[in-house]
């Protein structure tokens, strides 16, 4: 897989010790969706996935 920028964010993210709520926006057909769905896969056991389109 390409690493991409926003990975290392992503995982900044993910150690911090209070998490909220990741909001995923941009312009559409960047691979947005793909990035997310790649960084869940490989840090997380579960995950709750909310599509508001």
């Amino acid at each position: 897989m390409l690493r991409r920028k926003i990975y290392s964010e992503l995982l900044k993210w993910k150690n911090e010790p209070f998490n909220e709520a990741l909001v995923v926006k941009g312009a559409r057909q960047v691979g947005k969706s793909f990035i997310i769905e790649q960084f869940i896969k490989e840090n997380f056991e579960r995950h709750l996935t909310i599509d508001f389109v």
